[in-house]
């Protein structure tokens, strides 16, 4: 009982022992490649902007306007002035041709889709400058020019190749937001078009049709209660359903636009997917239910009152239409200030319906990319520089895009996850397992022939009490025949006599198997104190073969080695420190003049400050990574220590065991020897 509890007591701690040494060697070995995975993920969750420049118009050459944006060669980075901005892409103009935008920027949020995440395509710019047909959201008679037909294209494409392995359900809803109001364009019960006061096209109002309302589920899923979801299986209804949203929605005239968007419109795709028959596939195409949606979004265009002439009606437009993109505006700033997302600062996301309903795409469970759309006119130059600013904050946002699943095939998914790793972490543990396992072998197959040799021992034992049974029985009856017949008295008594002698020769038999039990107990003895020594020593050899292990590291130089580190690391970081110190002192300077030159300085300090500020968090990320590492050094003292202990405590088990060995055999022979002196005297 003593041996069975020292061994699990070895083998608890041989496996605190390996967890460790596993814990420090990834922790080691994988720091960087988590850092840089870490990294790939944070990028992969940004919100990626691209820059749209369209070329010139009729009337700015009329106007003898010239481009007032530069596109520099080989870069996605943009001038105006003395102003540089760096995007994802960059569009039209000098750069990248127009063509490619679909390719690079929508088809990768078209393919995943088909791995359950969600996607919006987001189009922004002032009045005027080709949201909506870069969008396509006004195209008709099945055009392919703009994002939103192309997606539709490749959507349909994707899922021909995919129809015998996954059935699909396609749902679409066109919604726009006309002066705070959230209005169904595929409603098919409002279709007809009424003339505004000023002109405008807008549906008529169904008398006791509850108004669109915007709702929160309870798992934070922004819905639409009251919109209309159409289902299509072809690219033709699909396309048919586009252009008559697109008829429906709000537009109208202004000086800088014959062709005004007047709301903001949501064209939203949903594709649920169910996959036909068993897979044993790993990925995200092994689910039993998906679904995931696409929402390509068309902003009405920012404008400002004198430059477009509106009054009346439409200027109340305009008013909602910059009230709408304004919200936007501090919805993105808030997500793209890190120190603020850090804080946890509130985002004012129901400052507007807009911002309620992008609520996902903006910080959320969505892949978002935003198109910038400019125009290159120098007339247009300060409405260009407020887009390109609105973008390049959008850039800083950190998304949170998840795969969609139905809850019963997620939960199925974590439980094979969870099977994966435990049967990953049993057979990185075999190799002690079988150790252990070995050791019961070998201890089962002695325990089992000690049984037979008892068993057999027992059988003879019980054999020879048989016969004295017999022998006794066998008197008796003499006894009996004697009382019967008095004639026979000599033959008794021989009887008798022969029955005393075997009694004696019983009795000296005894006598002999008592030896012999002795000598076989002694013998059981000292082979079971043998494998208990064995034993002791194996586990005596395993314990120092892992001490070794520890040994192998030099504990002082790896403790000054990164008490070094961390000391390089803070005078680097005070360092930093100073020379921020030394920036603001400076831009708190420059801020009270106002020259050109002295604002350039001022631009350039403030960049500066920005880098050593990120320079400041790596280093204290670093610092925080040398600590976590001397941490686990510790906790790898603390299990040498340990070792140390159980050796000693193995040593003083193995002493005590030999004096055993040792005194019982000096028993044994004492016994013998008294034993034989008994025999001789006999």
């Amino acid at each position: 009982m003593g041996c069975f509890a020292v061994n699990a007591k070895e083998h608890t701690t041989h496996k605190e022992a390996e967890m460790l040494f596993a814990e420090i060697y990834f922790h080691c070995c994988f720091n960087v490649m988590e850092t840089a995975a870490s990294a790939t993920t944070m990028e992969d969750c940004c919100v990626k902007v691209a820059v749209h420049i369209r070329p010139l118009i009729g009337d700015e050459k009329l106007q003898a306007c010239k481009d007032c944006v530069a596109v520099v060669p080989g870069k996605p980075q943009v001038q105006l002035g003395t102003h540089s901005f760096t995007f994802d892409h960059v569009y039209g103009s000098t750069g990248t041709p127009s063509s490619a935008m679909f390719e690079e920027c929508v088809s990768p949020l078209v393919d995943g889709l088909f791995q359950g995440y969600n996607a919006t395509v987001l189009a922004y710019g002032q009045t005027g400058s080709g949201k909506t047909y870069t969008m396509g959201s006004g195209c008709k008679d099945g055009a392919q020019t703009g994002l939103i037909p192309q997606a539709m294209s490749a959507l349909f494409n994707k899922i021909e190749s995919l129809k015998h392995q996954i059935e699909f359900q396609l749902h679409v809803s066109f919604i726009e937001i006309l002066k705070e109001e959230v209005r169904d364009l595929l409603d098919p019960n409002s279709s007809n078009k009424s003339e505004s006061p000023n002109g405008q096209n807008g549906k008529v109002n169904i008398p006791g049709k509850p108004p669109i309302q915007i709702r929160e589920t309870s798992n934070g899923v922004i819905t639409l209660a009251g919109s209309t979801e159409c289902g299509v299986q072809t690219l033709k209804e699909m396309a048919d359903c586009l252009e008559h949203g697109s008829l429906s929605r709000a537009t109208g005239s202004t000086n800088m636009n014959n062709q005004s968007s007047r709301s903001h419109a949501i064209f939203t795709i949903t594709v649920e997917q169910i996959r036909k028959g068993d897979s044993n596939s790993n990925d995200s195409m092994g689910d039993e239910y998906l679904c995931a949606k696409l929402h390509l979004v068309d902003l009405a265009g920012s404008e400002r009152a004198k430059r477009t002439g509106s009054d009346g009606m439409r200027f109340k437009e305009g008013v909602h239409i910059n009230k709408g993109l304004l919200a936007l505006g501090n919805v993105i700033s808030a997500l793209g200030d890190e120190k603020k997302r850090k804080e946890g600062a509130h985002v004012p996301y129901r400052d507007s319906k807009l911002t309620r309903l992008l609520q996902d795409s903006l910080g959320g469970n969505s892949r978002t990319v935003m198109i910038a759309c400019v125009s290159p006119a120098d007339i247009n130059a300060e409405e260009t520089l407020n887009t390109l600013k609105y973008a390049n904050r959008a850039r800083n946002i950190q998304n949170k895009p998840v795969v969609n699943r139905d809850p019963m095939s997620s939960e199925m998914l974590k439980m094979r996850q969870q099977l994966e790793c435990l049967q990953a972490e049993l057979c990185a543990r075999g190799g002690g397992s079988s150790v252990e396992l070995q050791v019961l072998r070998e201890r089962i197959a002695w325990l089992e022939a000690t049984n037979q040799d008892l068993c057999r021992e027992l059988h003879v034992y019980r054999s020879r009490g048989i016969a004295i049974d017999h022998s006794e029985m066998d008197t008796k009856g003499d006894d009996s025949f004697c009382l019967e017949n008095e004639g026979i008295k000599r033959s008794l008594q021989s009887s008798v006599d022969s029955s005393d002698y075997q009694m004696s020769e019983s009795g000296d038999s005894t006598g002999i198997d008592e030896e012999a039990a002795k000598e076989w107990e002694h013998t059981l003895l000292q082979d079971s104190m043998d494998k208990e020594l064995h034993e002791l020593n194996k586990r005596l050899e395993q314990k120092e073969s892992e001490m070794k292990l520890f040994g192998g590291f030099d504990t002082m130089t790896l403790k000054q080695h990164f008490g070094k580190k961390i000391m390089e690391l803070e005078d680097e970081k005070r360092a930093v420190q100073k020379e921020r110190d030394r920036l603001q002192t400076e831009i708190e300077n420059l801020s009270a003049t106002s020259d050109g030159q002295t604002q350039k300085l001022q631009d350039l300090h403030s960049h500066k400050l920005k880098s050593l500020e990120s320079q400041i968090l790596d280093l204290k990320k670093k610092k925080d990574s040398q600590v976590q590492i001397m941490k686990q050094k510790q906790k790898s003292d603390e299990a040498a220590k340990k070792l140390q202990d159980e050796i000693q405590f193995i040593k003083a088990q193995k002493v005590q065991l030999q004096h055993r060995i040792k005194q019982e055999a000096e028993q044994f022979r004492q016994w013998k020897a008294s034993r034989e002196k008994e025999l001789l005297q006999a």
